[in-house]
């Protein structure tokens, strides 16, 4: 049984008046904002453009893959994350954002696109710039709605003092999270497809979305990570918070390590397996050409081999500390991974395009999730106060309290 001491600790649990954090977010957006308008009106406009657009797939998929694992939760039936839920569904309040900011990636259609003026006759129909924002646009809508609709029921339960109220919106909520799915999959698959794999058009993998939506819930469940150690050290969830759910986190991140580059190592195969040498050259000019050769093993040291060791050793996976610097590692990882996917199809220069103007952006994009997320943790409880299942999880840990004090 839950005692009302531990119940109003659960309510006082947030981040608190921090006007420091929102003043340092914009800030940083003020100053990845002036990198790229600084960029887009400068020589190499189309640099400032892919910077952009690196970052809006790689924070969509932050993003919806965040939530992501709020719907798994529900899915499933999992006790043992419900203290992360509210985590997890404060990262996915970026999603409206995203939709306008893919809207504005229009205005770079000409210095990313360039099949623009001379698509491939066989794909002509699909390769129309303004079809490709309207399905793009139209998928991106429907996928935000289901996931404010998953949030709205979560908090709604929570705000409620009606128990029927309650029990419709967990019941809402069982209903959402499969169709948010389904949404997540496809959405992502489409985006994969239209906003990176296009830019080099000759070129096309049928596994291409899978990877793409894959990778995105990994980098989802890194950010949870980091996330989740400045709610424990700054927000007040250190109550909450037991080795099971660090210990959890960390077998999905050796999971979906494993998944991600699986379907890495999947793309060669199959071209070596299938002697496919017309497709080889999208893998060869990101792996074996300047100025992209040394990004290759960063990559797959970064994103697989790395995480794949440390995660292993079970002790490592409850430690906050080693978590997080993994985790920053991994999304720094994805993120190289996306300029690789994008920039050698619209960048020619010599050098590497990776410089302060690519940092001040990323930056930026940065700081506008996280402050979609503080926002949101502002107004809302950061746990998930009514949920009966983390309900029951601070029962069980209530008990063991007990247990621990009076052997």
């Amino acid at each position: 049984m839950i005692t009302p001491e531990l119940m109003e600790k659960m309510r006082a649990a947030g981040p608190g008046k921090r006007p420091g954090w929102i003043v340092a977010c914009v800030l940083l957006i003020l100053a990845g904002a002036a990198a790229f308008l600084f960029g887009m009106f400068g020589n190499h406009p189309e640099r400032a453009w892919q910077a952009y657009l690196i970052n809006l797939v790689f924070w969509i998929g932050v993003s919806s893959g965040g939530l992501m694992f709020s719907a798994v939760l529900t899915m499933t039936d999992a006790r043992w994350g419900r203290p992360l839920k509210r985590l997890a569904e404060a990262l996915g309040i970026f999603l409206p954002v995203a939709c306008l900011l893919l809207g504005a990636l229009y205005w770079g259609r000409y210095h990313l696109f360039h099949w623009i003026h001379n698509p491939p006759p066989e794909k002509a129909s699909w390769l129309n710039v303004d079809f490709l924002f309207m399905r793009d646009g139209a998928v991106m809508i429907l996928l935000t709605a289901a996931a404010l609709a998953i949030v709205h029921q979560s908090i709604r339960t929570d705000l409620s003092g009606k128990a029927d109220v309650e029990i419709a919106s967990v019941r809402a909520q069982k209903i959402l999270a499969p169709v948010y799915g389904i949404l997540y999959a496809f959405g992502l698959t489409l985006l994969a497809f239209d906003l990176i794999m296009s830019l080099d058009p000759h070129w096309y993998s049928t596994l291409f979305g899978a990877f793409y939506f894959m990778g995105s819930f990994y980098t989802g469940l890194a950010a949870l990570v980091v996330l989740l150690a400045v709610g424990v050290r700054s927000m007040g969830m250190a109550t909450f918070v037991r080795p099971v759910q660090h210990l959890g986190l960390g077998r999905l991140l050796l999971g979906f390590c494993m998944i991600t580059g699986d379907f890495f190592f999947t793309h060669i195969l199959i071209m070596w397996y299938g002697n496919l040498p017309e497709e080889t050259h999208y893998i060869l000019a990101r792996l074996r050409e300047s100025p992209w050769l040394p990004l290759g093993p960063v990559v797959l040291v970064s994103c697989y081999a790395v995480p794949f060791g440390v995660l292993l050793v079970r002790r490592v996976k409850m430690m906050a500390v080693p978590m997080v610097l993994l985790s920053i590692v991994i999304l720094a990882g994805i993120w190289l991974e996306r300029m690789m996917l994008i920039a050698p199809a619209t960048w020619n220069g010599e050098a590497l395009p990776l410089g302060i103007q690519e940092v001040m952006i990323t930056a930026g994009f940065g700081a506008v999730v996280f402050l979609c997320v503080l926002l949101f943790l502002y107004r809302y409880p950061i746990l998930p106060l009514k949920d009966p299942m983390f309900l029951e999880v601070m029962a069980e840990f209530e008990e063991q309290t007990r247990a621990d004090a009076h052997p």
